[in-house]
């Protein structure tokens, strides 16, 4: 009698395998996620999307995605505590990918190539005003106006830059 039969496991690691039953019916389940490492990144860098352009010597491209979300990759190669690196699926197979290289390297090659940031042409009309040149303030400045706002930045030191320049060893 069907009262007699044991109830269907739905817990995947519960199914036996190697026998026909209930994972028969089970389907592939795909969902769009982004990647351990660019999940893992705190300036969310699509660093999945670079990669693949890197691999494919498309450095341009690749810099672009980057300066869409850090306008200071050179920088930030070279900084950050790269925590997208212990986050790197390729480290389970053999070693992490060293994507704060390949940034820092795409950063430099953007400044030796002279390639320039992309701003949208129409401007809203609004000004701000940003205070403090620091590495957040340029960050800041840089993200507003490629929304199109009129950017102001004023700075109390001598010179641009914050930490970027004066903490930071050459």
């Amino acid at each position: 009698p069907i009262k007699d039969l044991p109830p269907v496991s739905m817990n995947l690691a519960d199914m036996r395998w190697n026998q026909t039953g209930a994972w028969s019916f089970f389907a592939p389940v795909y969902r769009e996620k982004a990647s351990p490492c660019a999940m893992e990144c705190p300036l969310g860098e699509p660093v999945n999307r670079y990669m693949h352009l890197v691999r494919e010597k498309r450095w341009r491209e690749a810099w672009e995605l980057i300066v869409a979300a850090n306008p200071l990759p050179a920088v930030c190669g070279r900084v950050c505590y790269h925590t997208c690196e212990s986050a790197c699926n390729r480290a389970k197979v053999d070693a992490a990918v060293g994507i704060n290289s390949v940034e820092g390297f795409l950063g430099d090659q953007a400044i030796a190539q002279g390639w320039r940031f992309a701003f949208p042409p129409a401007s809203t009309g609004k000004k701000v005003l940003v205070v403090g040149a620091g590495p957040s303030g340029l960050s800041a400045a840089y993200h507003l106006a490629r929304l199109g706002h009129a950017v102001t930045v004023h700075e109390a030191g001598p010179l641009p830059g914050g930490m970027m320049r004066f903490g930071i060893p050459k």
